[in-house]
C-alpha cells in the first residue's frame, strides 16, 4: 500500500470509529431519555386517575353518609346504601363495588352474579390475591391497588387501578376502579414515537458518516492523482533534461 493510500486509510477510519462511537452515544442516551420521558408521563396520567378516584369515591361516601352516620347497621339500612352506591356510575365501565371484610361481594352492579359470592381466594391473571390486597388497604385506611379485572364494555381483562375505603361499624369494604387500558396504548404510542425518533436520528447520522467517509476518501483519491500527475510531469521534464544533455 502506498504511502497516500495509507494517508486516506489512516484519516477515514478514524472517522468512522469516531462516527460510530457518537451514534452509541446518541442512541443510549435516546433510549435513557425516552425511559424518563415515559415514566414521567405514566406518573402524571396515574396522578391524576388517583384524583379522579378519590373523587368518586368521597362522592359514593358523602351519597350514604346519611345512612352511615346514624349508627344503624340493620339490614334495611345496608339495603338501601347499597341501591344508592348501585345506582352511582359514571362513563361506560365506572361503577362501584362492595365487600364485607371476609371477602364475600356485596356488591357489583356490572357483574350480578357475583353478588354474595365468597372471593377471598379470588386472584388476577397475575395470580396475586386482589381482594385479600383490597381488604387489607381498606383495613390501613384506604388505598390503590393495581390489578387485572374483566372490563365490561369489552369482556375482556384489562388492567385497572382500584381505590378503596373501609365502611368501618358496618365491615364494608367500598371503592371503585378506574381501567388503564387507554393508559396503557398512550404509552405505547409514546414508545412507537420515541423509537421512530431514535431510528431516524440514527438513519441521518448513519448517512452523514458515510457522506463524510466518501468525502474524505474521495478528495484524499483526488490529491493522489493529482500528486501523481504531478510527479509524473516533473519525471518527464526531467527526462528531458537528461535527454538534452
Amino acid at each position: 500500500m502506498r504511502l497516500r493510500q495509507k494517508v486516506i486509510v489512516l484519516a477515514v477510519v478514524p472517522l468512522v470509529v469516531a462516527l460510530c462511537a457518537i451514534a452509541l452515544f446518541v442512541r443510549q442516551q435516546g433510549v435513557t431519555l425516552a425511559a424518563e420521558q415515559r415514566a414521567t408521563i405514566q406518573r402524571a396520567y396515574l396522578a391524576s386517575k388517583e384524583a379522579e378516584l378519590r373523587h368518586y369515591v368521597e362522592l359514593a361516601t358523602r351519597s350514604i353518609a346519611h345512612l352511615t352516620r346514624t349508627g344503624d347497621s340493620g339490614p334495611a339500612t345496608q339495603r338501601e346504601a347499597i341501591r344508592i352506591l348501585s345506582s352511582l356510575s359514571y362513563g361506560e365501565d365506572g361503577y362501584f363495588f362492595v365487600y364485607d371484610t371476609r371477602g364475600n361481594n356485596l356488591m357489583h352492579p356490572r357483574q350480578p352474579e357475583l353478588v354474595g359470592t365468597d372471593m377471598w381466594e379470588w386472584r388476577d391473571s397475575t395470580g396475586a390475591p386482589t381482594i385479600q390486597r383490597l381488604i387489607a388497604l381498606a383495613g390501613e385506611g384506604g388505598g390503590f391497588l393495581r390489578y387485572t379485572w374483566a372490563k365490561p364494555s369489552s369482556n375482556r381483562a384489562a388492567p385497572k387501578l382500584g381505590y378503596v375505603v373501609p365502611i368501618a361499624h358496618w365491615n364494608w369494604v367500598m371503592g371503585t376502579g378506574i381501567y388503564l387500558d387507554d393508559v396503557e396504548s398512550a404509552l405505547a404510542l409514546v414508545d412507537a414515537q420515541q423509537s421512530r425518533n431514535i431510528e431516524e436520528t440514527l438513519l441521518w447520522m448513519a448517512v452523514l458518516a458515510t457522506v463524510a467517509a466518501v468525502g474524505v476518501a474521495g478528495g484524499g483519491l483526488a490529491l493522489n492523482i493529482s500528486e501523481g500527475r504531478v510527479a509524473d510531469a516533473k519525471l518527464k521534464a526531467l527526462a528531458q533534461r537528461v535527454v538534452e544533455s
